[in-house]
């Protein structure tokens, strides 16, 4: 799944890969949670991507309520053009979220789970396949909403967990953003998970468990600052980079 972000990404940056400005207003975050504002790129009414504020945790199509508990920050890419939640926004309402990497948690035998950050081996930031929607609430505001596409996990993140977002390659974004392209089948094959060798992975310090932290620090590895908690690991016990 993905359930902790970063974007930290320059202007320069943004638009080098995006061919769009970032929208104004954009602040850097290393630690984005859900229902927050987010940065995503849609297909605007000219059918030319835009980028734009959304809240991430998207409505059913059936939700009047920007609390809703059955909000959705994740959708599996292999049901999300059936499911009654997504299929609309499968055909019609594809986003890419852009983020400098995701965190997960591995899970341990006794104690508390792990941190790790994952990214690209070469620092470049990374596009999350997404779906939004438009909906009008009980008091007549109008909400736009996001979730991120997971898929099975490649096997260097398989360790950390089954699921992982969906990644897409530059190669990938108009055709996914293409508000003509309609076919399951023709969209399915876009949502596979980056090859292992293009990513990078490492644990981070537990800083990142809480909301409140958001600094650049909370991506770097554990222990590589100073008074770093997993700096006080007895080497044999720390575990740093899957790959």
């Amino acid at each position: 799944m993905c359930g902790r972000f970063a974007l930290s990404v320059t202007p320069a940056q943004f638009h080098a890969l995006f061919g769009v400005p970032l929208p104004e207003g954009f602040r850097a975050s290393w630690n984005i949670t859900p229902d927050a504002q987010i940065v995503s790129l849609r297909a605007g009414r000219d059918g030319e991507p835009e980028a734009v504020f959304m809240r991430w945790g998207m409505l059913g199509p059936w939700m009047k309520e920007a609390g809703d508990r059955g909000r959705q920050i994740n959708a599996r890419a292999e049901t999300a053009a059936e499911k009654p939640m997504f299929r609309a926004s499968f055909r019609k309402g594809r986003c890419l979220i852009p983020a400098d990497g995701f965190y997960e948690w591995q899970k341990q035998e006794s104690g508390p789970s792990r941190p790790f950050y994952i990214t690209r081996r070469d620092g470049g930031p990374v596009a999350f396949a997404g779906l939004w929607r438009v909906n009008r609430l009980a008091d007549g505001e109008l909400l736009t909403s996001c979730a991120i596409l997971t898929t099975a996990a490649s096997p260097a993140i398989r360790p950390l967990h089954h699921r992982m977002p969906v990644m897409l390659p530059e190669q990938a974004f108009a055709a996914w953003l293409d508000p003509g392209l309609e076919d399951p089948a023709l969209l399915g094959e876009l949502l596979e998970p980056l090859p292992d060798e293009a990513l990078a992975a490492w644990q981070v310090e537990r800083r990142v468990n809480s909301p409140r932290n958001d600094d650049a620090r909370l991506t770097a590895p554990a222990g590589s600052g100073p008074g770093g908690e997993e700096e006080q690991e007895p080497p044999a016990k720390r575990q740093g980079s899957l790959f």
